[in-house]
């Protein structure tokens, strides 16, 4: 064989070669692609049966109320209530998310049951059964013996829209379907508007604000409005201002709910952030604590005060805690510190986190008692519970009428809805000696809450 014939096998080998190795490449991503699919459809048909078991759970409840006593409307909203408690820690979840899952489960197993059955059957997903069950659950919406067409509708709409609008293909969808009227639906949704406080990381929280389009797009565009009018004047007057719009909305927001001080023009020569500076060393602008006048409890590690100059070992300052439950930096509890007209300081072993000293400005024992036992607890102590102590009810573990004293070991926080729900269902709960709470469940099961801060077992 001639070399040249020989340079063309050998080509075509390896050509052949990394054919075979891309066709074996291309299986072996086909399959591990179709298991990533097949799994999903397990996992939504997994859900589909939590569902129904969800359902169960619910209509076992009832049975129980039926059997252990004469059921009226006040002890259904109470089993209703402890069973969505009950649920939120079986799903280690919170009582909002279970609430959200109970009308889920309702909706799909009771009214949409094609619904269901299609994502069991794996016609559709689990989001697009949310989704539909979603839509037909909106506050305002009665379908009532539309709702057939509407789910049937709705499925065809899930097994063939693109993912990304699905929620908006269903919302025209149900606009076809609805009989109240526009305008009443609207008055409707604008009674569940409200304000949300999410605490996240590095001292740093969202405030989201549910409102009518129009009073929220008002809200936005004034807001940006005004920032960049301010942007604008700080460009012709020279000032050199680094804030983003996006920065500049956040701050201006913060001045026309608590504070006054959008831009103070006496700098007297110097930066605007050396005037600034002087402004809050001669009191005259509080900075962006402005028009914030908390009464605020900021537990502070002896180290952080004694590192007032800039860290401690390392350069790190422990953090200070706002109402024992927000991580802040020293400086901001300095400044909070300065700002508040009573303010309590906790001091704390950094190590041991036990209390050294507690200065107050009252001296009457029960407030004593009442911020001690709200420093101790931080949250309500229902099992999952994260409402702030200091909005909560104090409640007698063992209850006065029945020789409970009123004393830190007997007395624990409990927002407004475990407080009742403690009272008016068979929720049991003990309390030890170190604060611990023991909490029975009318399932029988068992769960226990801690102090949220290391302090001793009295006052």
């Amino acid at each position: 064989m001639f070399p040249r014939f020989r340079e063309v096998d050998a080509a075509g080998e390896a050509a052949s070669a990394v054919g075979a190795a891309l066709d074996s490449a291309d299986a072996v991503f086909a399959a591990a692609l179709e298991r990533v699919a097949a799994t999903q459809r397990e996992i939504d048909a997994l859900l589909a049966r939590r569902a129904r078991e969800i359902t169960a759970v619910v209509v076992a409840a009832e049975r129980l109320e039926i059997v252990s006593g004469t059921p009226t409307s006040r002890s259904a909203e109470f089993v209703h209530r402890s069973t969505r408690a009950e649920l939120a820690l079986a799903l280690r979840t919170s009582e909002h998310v279970a609430e959200r899952e109970l009308a889920t489960a309702e909706s799909l197993t009771t009214v949409l049951t094609a619904t269901l059955d299609a994502v069991e059957s794996g016609a559709i997903t689990w989001r697009a059964a949310t989704l539909i069950a979603e839509c037909a659950q909106r506050d305002g919406t009665d379908l009532g013996e539309r709702v057939a067409a509407f789910e049937a509708a709705g499925l065809r709409i899930a097994a063939a829209a693109a993912p990304s609008r699905l929620r908006s293909r269903l919302a025209a969808l149900l606009e076809r379907f609805l009989r109240a009227p526009a305008v009443e639906r609207h008055q409707a949704a604008a009674e569940q508007r409200h304000v949300i406080l999410e605490d996240v990381t590095d001292g740093m929280s969202w405030l989201h604000t549910l409102l009518p389009s129009v009073e929220a797009h008002a809200v936005y565009h004034r807001l940006t409005d005004v920032a960049r009018a301010l942007q604008r004047v700080d460009g012709e007057e020279g000032i050199d201002d680094p804030r983003t719009l996006a920065q500049r909305r956040a701050d201006l927001l913060v001045d026309f709910i608590a504070g006054d001080h959008i831009r103070v023009a006496d700098r007297g020569g110097l930066s605007a952030q050396d005037a600034f500076e002087r402004r809050v060393g001669e009191g005259r602008d509080l900075g962006r604590f402005a028009g914030i006048r908390p009464t605020v409890v900021v537990t502070v590690p002896v180290q952080t005060l004694l590192d007032a100059g800039g860290g401690g070992a390392g350069g790190q300052s422990p953090p200070a805690m706002l109402d024992g439950v927000v991580p802040i930096d020293p400086a901001t509890a300095r400044q909070l510190t300065a700002n508040a007209p009573s303010l309590h300081r906790l001091l704390v072993d950094p190590h041991s986190g036990a209390a050294l000293d507690l200065s107050r400005t009252r001296y009457r024992l029960t407030p004593e008692l009442r911020l001690w036992l709200r420093l101790r607890d931080q949250t309500c102590r229902f099992p999952g519970c994260g409402h702030l102590a200091k909005g909560c009810d104090i409640d007698h573990t063992v209850d006065w009428q029945y020789g409970g004293a009123t004393a830190a070991h007997n007395l624990a926080h409990l927002c407004r809805g475990h407080h009742a729900l403690k009272h008016q269902t068979r929720w049991h709960v003990e309390q030890h000696p170190d604060g611990t709470l023991t909490w029975q469940s009318p399932s029988g099961r068992v769960h226990s809450t801690k102090p949220g801060s290391a302090f001793p077992s009295t006052p």
